[in-house]
């Protein structure tokens, strides 16, 4: 009698393997369907995520799920812009069920997707944040312009103090970036190094759209 149950038994772990694999993909599959906002960097514009938004469309990824945010970093600080993202996002939540989404941020981007986070309740309605090539702690390029949004992005400004490291979350830097200097000032949370790419290059390599999509997991 024992052997029929053994055999039963070894039928029955696969199957059961299957069931949680079958489980965990849905799961992914769930997450990977959810809305995401993309945030430009400084002097940027929407137009720099269309190569990015057709990798995720041509793999599947709806259409109706892809926003972006678009904001005058020129001209507006980033708690400003944080509180624009924020009445954004708002709006995107109140068109999908409100549903947490994921923000993708370049640059500059992810300082005022930051704020948005860390100080304008914006962590209770994302569930996951990535952010390419962003000056976290500071880049001497910043000196080279005048700006709201360029003073905050200097090494020790009131902003990135005020910040104190929160609202990170996974963070992508190259070494190579050329904008944020030291490289290594773009890490925050959970950082991944990418290919030696510069800073508008995270925004179109094929293998940095591929870490986006390992981060979003």
């Amino acid at each position: 009698m024992q052997q029929p149950r053994s055999a039963a038994k070894k039928l029955l772990l696969p199957l059961a393997a299957a069931a949680a694999l079958s489980l965990a993909g849905m799961g992914n599959a769930c997450a990977q369907s959810e809305p995401l906002v993309f945030v430009h960097g400084y002097s940027g514009s929407n137009s720099n995520w269309n190569t990015m938004v057709s990798r995720f469309t041509a793999s599947g990824y709806p259409s109706s799920k892809l926003y972006r945010f678009g904001y005058n970093s020129l001209v507006y600080s980033n708690k400003t812009s944080a509180s624009q993202l924020s009445s954004f996002v708002n709006t995107v939540r109140a068109n999908n069920g409100y549903v947490p989404v994921s923000i993708v941020a370049h640059s500059n981007g992810g300082l005022v997707s930051r704020w948005f986070r860390a100080k304008l309740g914006g962590s209770a309605k994302m569930r996951r944040f990535v952010t390419l090539g962003t000056p976290h702690k500071g880049t001497s390029w910043a000196y080279g312009c005048v700006s709201p949004a360029c003073f905050e992005m200097r090494y020790g400004s009131s902003f990135l103090n005020e910040l104190a490291g929160q609202g990170c979350d996974r963070s992508l830097w190259s070494a190579t970036d050329g904008i944020i200097i030291p490289a290594a000032n773009a890490q925050c949370g959970v950082s991944t190094q990418t290919a030696n790419v510069s800073h508008l290059g995270l925004l179109s390599d094929s293998s940095v759209y591929n870490q986006v999509r390992q981060q979003l997991q």
